[in-house]
C-alpha cells in the first residue's frame, strides 16, 4: 500500500527565483557547507517532493524531485541546485499543490537506464500514474499506454441557482435501494441505505431536468422532471422521488449481504468451526467443522395462522471433537431470526436433551409499521456414535406465524475462537435480547449458515 504525502506547489522556475533571493554563499566545498544555516539550503525549504536514484550509463545519481502543474524536475542532492533531467506532463495538473506525490526510478524496459513513474493522489481521491522511458536521443519519453490519468474534478457553480434550488436535497430511486443527494454547490452523490457514497460527481441543470456527470468519467445520467415533481431516468425509465430521510425497502438480510446458502429438504451443508468441545471451565477448548440440514415436517395454514414443523439436524464427525480422557462438553450454536428486520428471536441456550415444553417463546416483529407475532417452541435430542458420526443433534421446532409471513430464518452459527466468548454467548439471552444479527456480541454473522424456513 502506498503512503501518500501532501506537498506544496513548486516548479523549476519558482525554485530558481527563490534561490536567487537567498543570502549566503553557494560554494559547495565541505568547509562552506558546514557554515550554512537552516533556510539557506534549498533542500530544507519544502520544495522537494521525492528522492531517488537515476542510473545513466553506469553512473548512479541521487536526485531530488520538484513539481509544477506542467512538469517535474530532478536535481542533484547537493547544496547548489543542478538539474539532472526533467519530464513533461501530458496535460496540466492545476491542483498538483494539493496532491499526494510519489516518484519511483526503475528500469522498466530493461535497457540499463532508469525510467520514471509518477503517482498522484488527487484531492477528490482519484489516482493517476504516469510513466516515462529514457531515450538517449529524446530524453524521457512519455508512455501513454502504460499510464492512467485522471484529472481532478473542478466544481463550478451552476449558472442558474434558482433552478438548482428545486433539486437540492434527498431523492429516493424507487426500487433500486439507493438515494440521490443533491448539494447546493452543484455536486451530487448516490448513497446506499447505510448512507455510504457509491457514486458522485457534478451536475448540470436546465428547465427540463438534471444531467449527472460522473467524477473521473465521461459517463452521465439524464433525468427529466415530470409534472408531478418526479425525476425520470431517461435511459431506464426509473423514477426518483423527493424524501426526507433514507428508509431502506430491502430486507435486512439482503441489504447486509447475509446470503441464504442452506436449502430446506436439500441435504447437508458444511459449517466450518460449527462445534466446540472442552472440559471443565474451558480446558482444551477446540473448534471443529460439522454439517447441518433442515427438513420440513409440516406446513399448513388455518384460521389465519401458518403452522410450521421442522427439524434442524447437526452431524458432528468423529475428528471434529477433541478426545479427552474425562467427561467433556460439546457445544453447537443455532438460533431463529427474522429475515426482514434481522431481529434475533431470542431463546435461552439449551444444555443437553430438552422437551418442547421447556423451550417456548413469543416475539413481536415490527415491520413497516405492522406488528407480527412469532410463536415457537423446540426440543433437543443428542445421539452418540450414530453410524460414522460422533454425535448427532436434532432440534425439532414448531412455529406459528401469520399466514402471509415468509421471513423465518434458521441460523447454524460458527463457534467463537475461545472459551471466554463461548461462555458469553450462552448468556446472550440476558445480554442482548432481540438484538439484530449484525450486532450480537461474539457472533460472526458472515460465518453462519442460513436456512429460510418459510419460502
Amino acid at each position: 500500500m502506498k503512503k501518500w504525502k501532501r506537498y506544496g506547489l513548486i516548479g523549476v522556475a519558482v525554485l530558481c527565483l527563490m534561490l536567487a533571493g537567498c543570502g549566503g554563499s553557494t560554494d559547495t566545498t565541505d568547509d562552506t557547507k558546514s557554515e550554512d544555516v537552516a533556510g539557506e539550503d534549498w533542500r530544507t525549504t519544502g520544495v522537494v517532493v521525492g528522492k531517488g536514484t537515476i542510473v545513466r550509463d553506469g553512473e548512479s545519481i541521487t536526485v531530488l524531485a520538484t513539481v509544477d502543474p506542467m512538469s517535474a524536475a530532478f536535481f542533484r542532492d547537493q547544496f547548489e541546485p543542478e538539474v539532472v533531467d526533467s519530464v513533461n506532463f501530458p496535460e496540466e495538473f492545476p491542483e498538483i499543490g494539493d496532491c499526494g506525490v510519489e516518484f519511483t526510478f526503475d528500469d522498466f524496459d530493461g535497457d540499463g537506464q532508469t525510467d520514471v513513474e509518477l503517482f498522484l493522489q488527487h484531492p477528490d481521491m482519484t489516482h493517476s500514474n504516469l510513466v516515462w522511458y529514457w531515450d538517449a536521443a529524446d530524453g524521457y519519453v512519455y508512455q501513454p499506454a502504460l499510464s492512467n490519468v485522471y484529472v481532478a474534478d473542478v466544481v463550478t457553480e451552476p449558472e442558474n441557482d434558482d433552478l438548482l434550488a428545486d433539486y437540492i436535497g434527498l431523492w429516493e430511486y424507487v426500487g433500486a435501494n439507493r438515494w440521490l443527494r443533491v448539494h447546493d454547490d452543484g455536486t451530487w452523490e448516490f448513497v446506499n441505505d447505510q448512507d455510504e457514497v457509491i457514486e458522485y460527481g457534478t451536475l448540470l441543470v436546465d428547465e427540463d431536468g438534471l444531467t449527472l456527470e460522473y467524477a473521473g468519467s465521461d459517463e452521465a445520467m439524464y433525468f427529466d422532471r415530470s409534472e408531478s415533481g418526479e425525476l425520470m431516468d431517461i435511459l431506464t425509465g426509473g423514477a426518483l422521488l423527493p424524501v426526507e430521510e433514507i428508509r431502506s425497502q430491502a430486507a435486512y438480510f439482503e441489504r447486509n449481504g447475509l446470503d441464504i446458502e442452506g436449502r430446506v429438504d436439500q441435504g447437508t451443508y458444511l459449517l466450518e468451526g460449527g462445534v466446540s468441545s472442552y472440559v471443565g471451565l474451558g480446558e482444551g477448548y477446540n473448534r471443529g467443522d460439522c454439517y447441518w440440514e433442515v427438513t420440513k415436517k409440516y406446513d399448513q395454514t388455518h384460521d389465519g395462522i401458518r403452522e410450521l414443523q421442522f427439524d434442524a439436524i447437526c452431524y458432528i464427525p468423529q475428528g471434529a471433537i477433541t478426545v479427552f480422557p474425562q467427561d467433556y462438553i460439546t457445544v453447537t450454536s443455532s438460533e431463529l431470526y427474522d429475515y426482514y428486520t434481522g431481529m434475533w428471536l431470542t431463546a435461552a441456550t439449551a444444555y443437553g436433551a430438552t422437551e418442547r415444553g421447556e423451550n417456548y417463546y413469543l416475539h413481536t416483529i415490527n415491520r413497516d409499521g405492522v406488528s407480527e407475532q412469532i410463536e415457537f417452541a423446540y426440543s433437543t435430542d443428542w445421539q452418540y456414535n450414530v453410524g460414522d458420526w460422533a454425535q448427532v443433534l436434532t432440534k425439532s421446532y414448531v412455529a406459528y406465524v401469520p399466514e402471509d409471513y415468509d421471513g423465518l430464518v434458521f441460523a447454524a452459527q460458527a463457534e467463537p475462537w475461545d472459551y471466554k466468548d463461548d461462555a458469553k454467548r450462552m448468556q446472550l439471552d440476558s445480554i442482548a435480547p432481540e438484538a439484530d444479527v449484525m450486532n450480537l456480541p461474539t457472533l460472526a454473522p458472515y460465518s453462519s449458515l442460513y436456512f429460510r424456513i418459510c419460502e
